[in-house]
């Protein structure tokens, strides 16, 4: 069945609903009108459903034609994108993507970009460099890196941010530990056990917004020892030097657990950067390809919020922390 079902007679559907008149579509397809009618009937007897109902102003489309029609544009628009990359593969000798990365990134977001990229352009060689945020942006803005991957807040001059995936904010802290036993630590629990932190240096925006919002909830945030890396920022939990906060969802040491903060939602945004005047030509393909994909999630059910490019908040209050 689904052999038979072709672009084409979507496409002509679709414009058919359009014109709401079947004459009226057949001029702007350049069809006879009896050969378009034939295509529509040939469609309803294929998928067995009525997709038009005819009334004396013209025609209209059914609860099954309007869900057929919604889906075909999305089809002609990934047949679209796809003709438009086969042509820019086929005249264009793609120079490696250099890809930036900070540690304190979500891994699958990471992923997700090589695989994307990969799949368009698997003749292309992906390049990694990972650095602080700091240090990857200078590099964006020098032509360095093609692009990078950090969390939010990210500035420079001519840099283009694009938020893909968002996660909640926990404490971590031992398995051991007293407040463990709760499913979740009000602040004045915490109170001042939060002293791991990620090194300021590598983020300082992002750090000083952190300890501002800490302080709006009576949460003190005593930096008594700093890391490079989350594999060293948990090593520091395990030892019993305090507690720190880290992305949910991460892989976790033996002896260590998550719990989120009571009446707080605490949450960071990934994103690529990319410099608005890089001549990396396989950029707008991978940044509306990802856009696509995680359309496509949203819209499936799913037990968790879909990804949305929507910065952290506690009331009004906006929260960008450190990537």
């Amino acid at each position: 069945m689904s052999d038979l079902v072709e672009l084409k007679k979507l496409k002509n559907l679709i414009a058919v609903a359009e014109a709401g008149n079947i004459s009226v579509a057949a001029k702007r397809l350049y069809l006879s009108q009896p050969s378009l009618s034939i295509q529509i009937k040939d469609l309803e007897d294929v998928l067995q459903v009525p997709l038009l109902v005819r009334d004396h102003k013209g025609v209209r489309a059914t609860p099954a034609a309007e869900i057929l029609i919604t889906g075909g544009r999305e089809l002609l628009r990934m047949r679209d994108a796809l003709i438009v990359t086969v042509r820019a593969l086929h005249r264009v000798t793609f120079v490696p993507m250099r890809l930036g990365f900070s540690s304190f990134v979500d891994h699958a977001l990471y992923e997700m970009v090589c695989s994307i990229h990969t799949s368009l352009f698997p003749s292309c060689e992906i390049k990694p460099k990972s650095g602080d945020p700091v240090d990857l942006l200078l590099m964006l803005e020098r032509g360095e890196i093609d692009a990078a991957l950090v969390t939010l807040p990210a500035s420079g001059a001519g840099l283009k941010a694009y938020p893909f995936t968002q996660s909640r904010l926990v404490v971590c802290m031992k398995s051991d530990d007293p407040l463990a036993k709760l499913k979740e630590i009000t602040p004045a629990d915490l109170g001042s056990k939060l002293t791991i932190f990620r090194d300021p240096r590598q983020h300082p925006e992002a750090h000083d917004r952190l300890i501002e919002m800490l302080e709006v909830v009576g949460i003190t945030g005593d930096v008594a020892n700093t890391n490079k890396t989350p594999h060293d920022l948990q090593w520091m939990v395990e030892s019993g030097t305090g507690y720190a906060l880290i992305r949910e969802g991460s892989e976790l040491q033996p002896g260590l657990v998550t719990r989120p903060v009571a009446g707080v939602t605490w949450t960071v945004d990934s994103a690529l950067i990319v410099a608005k005047s890089t001549s990396q030509r396989t950029m707008p393909h991978l940044v509306r390809e990802m856009r696509k994909r995680l359309r496509l999630q949203s819209s499936l059910p799913q037990l968790k919020k879909p990804v949305r490019s929507v910065r952290p908040r506690i009331g009004d209050r906006i929260l960008p922390l450190f990537g």
